[in-house]
């Protein structure tokens, strides 16, 4: 089908009621389709795609399967998340399949990581995925909004806070293929609720939520981070002061040259994956969420206990950046699983 005849169909599938032709040609015409909309059209009415109909043209039913086949393919091309052979869902609650929230003031540290290092804190058959010859393991920490399920008014939600320890990982399947995602390393919150709900829930049974005292604080262009965890999950103090005014481009000494750069391996990653060896499951949990309009910053004060004298401590990673991100709209879709 050409560009031409879908944006055809794609026009008469929007429209309320019949179109007259010329009303159609003159939305094509300041869409921008062209001289070329009148042969889709002729074209479209010669297949039996479009009929006429009393007060203009409209898609017959062959018309309208037409639109929806190629709109399901782009829709499939475009999904970060394909599913694979033998990928169910299996939710444990249905509420939890439309659960929303906001990222507020959302900072990601990026640590360049050894990658026999980051192996070994991985439960089989993960793998750290290699960029620019090293693993990588983002520290994602912000505030979460109003978490509820869809639906439901902006009163019914949870504001916490959340800190997560996100190495980049891949799953190698038997045929060859390649999933792609992060692995949760670590992750503590300050709300009791969402930890108990999140250590008990399959949707985010690998994450293993401890629990911390934790601040996130704005000062002008400084923002000031501090995680400060309890006994039962200690090696993860972490206290940070940004400064969010954004830079034109990367840090000195960052493997990456733009923002662009990084996009793909480091922020367009929308699967975390958990693995459960006993069962024989990997579990792949995806998000749906707005662009993420993040800009490079600068850490004024940075300290991360986990990668100074922890796992990853002496030596084993190197922080290579600082993003900022202000506000990110997020969801998730049912979870899913396969064998491992």
């Amino acid at each position: 089908m050409t560009p031409q005849a879908l944006a055809v169909l794609g026009a008469l599938a929007a429209a309320r009621s019949e179109l007259p032709e010329a009303e159609l040609l003159r939305l094509l015409t300041r869409a921008g389709v062209g001289p070329e909309a009148r042969e889709a059209l002729a074209s479209l009415r010669a297949t039996g795609q479009i009929v006429t109909r009393p007060r203009g043209l409209a898609l017959s039913t062959l018309g309208l399967d037409a639109f929806l086949a190629v709109s399901a393919a782009i829709d499939r091309a475009l999904d970060p998340s394909p599913p694979a052979a033998g990928l169910d869902e299996c939710p444990s609650l249905p509420w939890i399949t439309s659960v929303r929230t906001e990222w507020i003031e959302a900072v990601s540290i990026n640590y360049a990581v050894v990658p026999e290092a980051l192996g070994h804190l991985l439960p089989a058959p993960l793998e750290p995925e290699l960029h620019r010859g090293t693993a990588w393991v983002q520290v994602l920490m912000s505030s979460l909004r109003d978490l509820r399920p869809q639906g439901l008014a902006q009163l019914f939600g949870v504001c916490f806070y959340q800190v997560s320890y996100r190495a980049a990982v891949v799953f190698r399947r038997a045929d060859g293929s390649v999933r792609r995602g992060g692995y949760f390393l670590r992750s503590e919150t300050n709300d009791p609720l969402m930890r108990a709900i999140g250590n008990r829930l399959a949707e985010f049974r690998f994450h293993d939520f401890g629990d911390a005292t934790m601040v996130v604080v704005r000062d002008g262009e400084r923002l000031t981070l501090g995680v400060d965890p309890d006994g039962e999950h200690p090696g993860g103090r972490l206290f940070a002061t940004i400064d969010t005014r954004p830079l034109p481009g990367p840090p000195p000494g960052s493997l990456w040259t733009s923002l662009e750069d990084l996009r793909e391996p480091l922020v367009e990653c929308y699967d975390a994956l958990g693995v459960d060896p006993e069962a024989g499951w990997l579990y792949v949990l995806t998000i749906d969420r707005e662009p993420w309009r993040a800009r490079f910053v600068t850490p004024i004060e940075l300290y991360l206990e986990w990668f100074d004298s922890g796992p990853l401590g002496g030596g084993l990673a190197r922080l290579d950046s600082v993003l900022h991100l202000e506000r990110c709209a997020y969801s998730w879709r049912p979870l899913r699983r396969e064998r491992l």
